[in-house]
Parts: C-alpha cells; sequence; structure tokens
C-alpha cells in the first residue's frame, strides 16, 4: 500500500515576493506554474516523495534556466553558509533516504516522519517567491538554491530506483523498503512514473542509467532520476525484473540475421486506388508499397530452425541470454513460437515483427517490434507454459516513422523493376500510439527497441531516450550493410555521446545482400549485418563469413565514474556495456 502524506507547515505564499514583476501577469508565476503541475500551493503542502519533489523542482529548473547557475559557482558559493550551520542538500538527501526506509518498513508510519526539516524549509523558500514571474526565477539567488537544493537532495535520495540490486557475487538482493515503495508506486501509474502526487498525464519521472558528460541540461544535474514531459510519445518503466540466477560475466546475444534472402517480388507496390485511404492529400509524386515475403516455412519450422541455431552456439558461449532478429523478421505466429524457445532456454527475445492489415490498423499492415524479456527472469519457473504472465511481460512497440525509398534507394537495392524510381514510395504502415518501453534486467542493464526509421527520425522520442540513458539500445533495421560512416553509425554515435549509451545496429543478410551502392568498391562488404557502438571503445563492424548465417555477440559490463553538473560523481557505477567478441556461425549445420 502506498504510503499516506501528512502535510507539514509551512509559511503561506507571500503577496509581495520578492522579485515580483509586471510580466506576472503575462507568463504567471512561480505558484501557477507548480499548481499547475500538481503541487498544493493554497494549502501547507511539502513534497514529501523524493520523485514528486524532483519532478516539481527540476521542471521549474528546466522551464526557467535556472539551473545553468550550477556552473557559475552558486554551490561553491554556498560553502560557507552550510559550514556556518547550514545544510548540505547530499547529506539531506542521504538523511531522507535513510529515513524513508525506517519508516516505510513499518507501514503505519507516514512520509512526514521522513522528511528532513531542510526539505520543509526549501519548499518554503521556494513558495515565498511564489508570485514571481518564471521569467524572473533564474536571478533570484534565494530561489534557485532552494530549487536546486531540492532538486539534489531528491536524486541522492533515490538511489538504486527502478534499478536492481546484487551483492559482489552478482545474487540478486530484494529492494529495500523505498525501492520497493517505488516501485508499487510505478505500477499504480501504469508503469508511467515513479511520482506519488505528480500526475503523469503532467510530468514523468523514471529511473536513469546514464548523466551525460558533454553540455548543461537539466539531465546533466542528476544520477537516479530522469524527468520527461509526457507529448506524443508514451514512455513505460518495466523492471527491475530479478535474474533468475546470478549476473553473468559476460552476457550473449546471438544475433539471427533473417530472412537471408529477400526477393523483390516481396515489395508490392500500391496502386493509388489501392492505397488511397491514407494516401489522400498527399503530392501526387508519392507511392507506397507493401513488404510481404511469400510464407516460406511455417511457424513450428522456424522455431525449429531457432532451436538449432542455439545448438550450434553452445561450443562458443557458456549460455545465450538473449536473441535477436532484425526489423519485420517475423510474423506475429512466428514470434510466439519463437518466443516459447526463448523462454524455455532462458534467454529474451527482441525481433521485428509485421502483421497483416486490419479494421483496427485502418487496411494497414503493421511494422513493430516484440520484446519478452520473461526467459531470463526469476518469474520463468512460475510460468512454464504461454498464459497470462507471458502476456503481461511482452512489450510490443510500433514503429514511430514510416520508410521512404527514394530514386537512390530504388536502385541500390535493386527494385527498379517493380518500383518506380521516378517517385518516391513510401512504406505503407500503421502509425498509431507512439510508445517507448525501457526494460531493466538486473542490477546494471535497461534497454529499449527503436525500428530503423526511429533511429535516424529521432524527433519526437529523443528526449526520454536522452533523459534516461539507457544502457543499451537496440535497432533494428531493414537495410544495407552496416558499415562505419553509413547513416546508422552516424546517428548511433549521437546517443553513444549523449547520454552515453551502447548502440546496436543489426539487419538482416537478405537487406544486405541486396544492396548495391553506385559507387565501386574494390571488397565485397554485404555481409557485415551489425554495428556496435558504445561510449567506451567506440564502433565494430560485425560480419559474418560465407555459409555463416547467425553470430554470438558477447557483451561485457565496463563501470566508469559520471558526474553532475554540480560535481557529484556516482561511486563509479554508470555502467556500459562493451564489445567483447563476436563468432559468426552456421545455424544449421
Amino acid at each position: 500500500m502506498a504510503p499516506r502524506a501528512a502535510a507539514p507547515s509551512r509559511p503561506k505564499v507571500s503577496a509581495t515576493a520578492p522579485g515580483r514583476s509586471d510580466r506576472t501577469l503575462v507568463d504567471g508565476g512561480v505558484a501557477d506554474w507548480l499548481r499547475f503541475l500538481g503541487a498544493d500551493t493554497a494549502s501547507d503542502w511539502v513534497p514529501l516523495w523524493p520523485p514528486d519533489a524532483f519532478a516539481l523542482t527540476a521542471a521549474l529548473l528546466r522551464r526557467t534556466g535556472a539551473y545553468v547557475a550550477l556552473v557559475n559557482g552558486l554551490r561553491s558559493r554556498s560553502k560557507g553558509r552550510r559550514r556556518a550551520g547550514g545544510d548540505d542538500p547530499i547529506d539531506v538527501g542521504q538523511k531522507w533516504r535513510a529515513a524513508l526506509d525506517r519508516v516505510l518498513a513499518d507501514s503505519p508510519q507516514t512520509l512526514e516522519q521522513a522528511c528532513p526539516r531542510a526539505i520543509r524549509r526549501w519548499w518554503a523558500a521556494l513558495m515565498s517567491c511564489g508570485e514571481m514571474s518564471l521569467a524572473d526565477c533564474a536571478s533570484s539567488p534565494a530561489l534557485v538554491e532552494a530549487a536546486t537544493s531540492l532538486c539534489i537532495a531528491s536524486d541522492e535520495a533515490s538511489v538504486g530506483i527502478g534499478i536492481g540490486n546484487t551483492d559482489e557475487d552478482g545474487v540478486p538482493l530484494p529492494p529495500d523498503p523505498f525501492v520497493a515503495v517505488a516501485d508499487s508506486v510505478l505500477r499504480k501509474n501504469g508503469y508511467r512514473s515513479f511520482c506519488l502526487s505528480v500526475p503523469p498525464q503532467k510530468l514523468a519521472v523514471l529511473a536513469k542509467q546514464h548523466t551525460p558528460q558533454r553540455g548543461c541540461t537539466i539531465r546533466s544535474l542528476t544520477h537516479h532520476l530522469a524527468l520527461y514531459t509526457p507529448t506524443e510519445i508514451q514512455a513505460f518503466w518495466w523492471g527491475p525484473f530479478e535474474s533468475a540466477e546470478r549476473e553473468p560475466d559476460v552476457f550473449n546475444l546471438l544475433l539471427l540475421p533473417w530472412p537471408v534472402e529477400v526477393r523483390a517480388r516481396d515489395f508490392h507496390p500500391m496502386s493509388r486506388r489501392a492505397a488511397r485511404s491514407d494516401a489522400d492529400g498527399l503530392p501526387p509524386r508519392h507511392r507506397y508499397f507493401d513488404y510481404r515475403p511469400a510464407a516460406a516455412a511455417s511457424p513450428a519450422s522456424v522455431a525449429r530452425r531457432v532451436v538449432k541455431a542455439l545448438d550450434n552456439a553452445e561450443p562458443y558461449v557458456d549460455k545465450i541470454h538473449g536473441i535477436v532478429l532484425p526489423e519485420l523478421a517475423l510474423s506475429p505466429e512466428e514470434f510466439l513460437a519463437v518466443e516459447r524457445v526463448a523462454v524455455r532456454r532462458g534467454a529474451i527475445l527482441i525481433s521485428g515483427v509485421r502483421a497483416p492489415a486490419s479494421a483496427e490498423t485502418n487496411g494497414m499492415p503493421v511494422n513493430a517490434c516484440a520484446f519478452q524479456p520473461l526467459g531470463i527472469t526469476a518469474v520463468q519457473k512460475y510460468a512454464s507454459t504461454p498464459g497470462p504472465i507471458w502476456n503481461a511481460m511482452r512489450q510490443f512497440q510500433l514503429k514511430h516513422h514510416r520508410w521512404c525509398l527514394d530514386r537512390n534507394q530504388i536502385l541500390q537495392y535493386g527494385l527498379g523493376g517493380r518500383i518506380p524510381a521516378s517517385r518516391d514510395c513510401w512504406e505503407r504502415s500503421f502509425i498509431g500510439r507512439r510508445d517507448i518501453n525501457f526494460v531493466t534486467l538486473g542490477s546494471w542493464l535497461t534497454t529499449c527497441v527503436l525500428i530503423c526509421e526511429d533511429l535516424a527520425r529521432q524527433d519526437p522520442v529523443t528526449e526520454v531516450i536522452r533523459a534516461v540513458g539507457p544502457n543499451l539500445v537496440f535497432a533494428l533495421l531493414m537495410d544495407g550493410p552496416q558499415l562505419r560512416g553509413r547513416w546508422a553509425s552516424r546517428y548511433a554515435s549521437v546517443l553513444a555521446e549523449d547520454p552515453g549509451c551502447s548502440v546496436l545496429t543489426m539487419t538482416s543478410l537478405g537487406m544486405a545482400s541486396r544492396s548495391r551502392p553506385r559507387e565501386s568498391v574494390e571488397v565485397d562488404r554485404s555481409r557485415t549485418i551489425a554495428l556496435w557502438r558504445d561510449a567506451i571503445y567506440g564502433e565494430q563492424e560485425i560480419s559474418l563469413g560465407a555459409g555463416d548465417d547467425a553470430c554470438v555477440l558477447s557483451l561485457v559490463c565496463k563501470k566508469r565514474q559520471e558526474f553532475t553538473i554540480d560535481g557529484r560523481g556516482d561511486n563509479q557505477q554508470a555502467a556500459f556495456p562493451v564489445f567483447a567478441g563476436a563468432t559468426p556461425f552456421p545455424s544449421q549445420t
């Protein structure tokens, strides 16, 4: 049960708040802004839950840009006051967390009993500026110090939120009381936010894995909490899922770049009449295509092929922890068949999925990805056969942007006999609700998936990915060879630099083999099916040899220190999956 938040006292909002200007009537004031976000500014209310305090103050700091004072000496100017009896936000946050763990271990207790006096005092100082114009906030040292102190203390109080915990040997540990309550709050909010009082429709707070080490944004202020404003992107935080066993020293992914053959006749150009449902109003030069490969095998035969690939991978690895297939690789029926194999073999499954048109999709096919983490979690032993738990754990995410085949690409992929190169030809797929799913496995790995164009057209998903800083981004592509210098490498480097994500881009061998750039090349690179990029060691092309159609990618976790803009380190807890080897092999020998 979520704890009850009692209301401690604080001074009323002053009608003559310092710094008031005529612009208050134009853009509103601090109290108006915080009230809109969910704060109760008309009563003796204080944000008693750290994610709530963070959401309100970080949103204010972001809106006004006042956090920039932290790189201009704000904290150093306040050190003398702290030594003279003031409060250090770091110490306050750590004491707040210790008190929360004490009171939350005893359910009748309330959050009020854990709230430090400094939190109440900083909130009162913030509210004393309640009528100040937002435009004037950055010029008020008292307001900026109160807001940044609340933000820092909230972050320090939230260590471990949304992330699993293990002992030195990698054995999972039960969550402490604060984390357990945070998990229950997350579930209550539909896995959208850790906030208790701030509505997830206004602001969402998720957990965080990386703090940007370049630039100066609100994302640079925290190690543990990520702020994001829900817009057309709905972000979800799933996990942490407790590992079925101790966390591995080496994390092995089985890459299956299937199909190994893509034929020109798999691309079906649509007449304007056939595509009319979503082509009305577009210029006549636009056309549409469907990607519909002929069914080559039954779902059961595809599952048997995956079993054979897993068996053939055994000589090279201790265990396969995940299976990855590229964009549009499986039908829904094939995914469900392969899912059974993955779960029973103790592996996660990530794959592109192509689904046929239906009334629910306005007569358009579906291009999506599906992520099933069940196999690697402790829950697996309670769900040995498909059922409600399987359905609840499986995440399904639609592609955000359509692929546009232009003249160069039509020629590059040898499609000129099927698709007229005189016009742009758009992928005819359903664009529904735009989601991004963050899945946390164990204590250090948070992943998300992007589908081809979603890596290149990063709006509107960029904000939340950069805020969270997931350790590992899977980009499932229908593209040519994954070479250094091509578009996927460029966009992966953006996420590797800020916030520090490791990125795997992967295409099918069939599409890579179709790619024939007009520029002559000395070496055939068409079997380069994946590209790995991390912030520590850079890029690594992953190629298959002749006769190979599968590959094991091995990763290890590298820990490094990250710092916030106010100078706080994270005790070497920033985790980077890094390249540890790639072994190609034939899956069906």
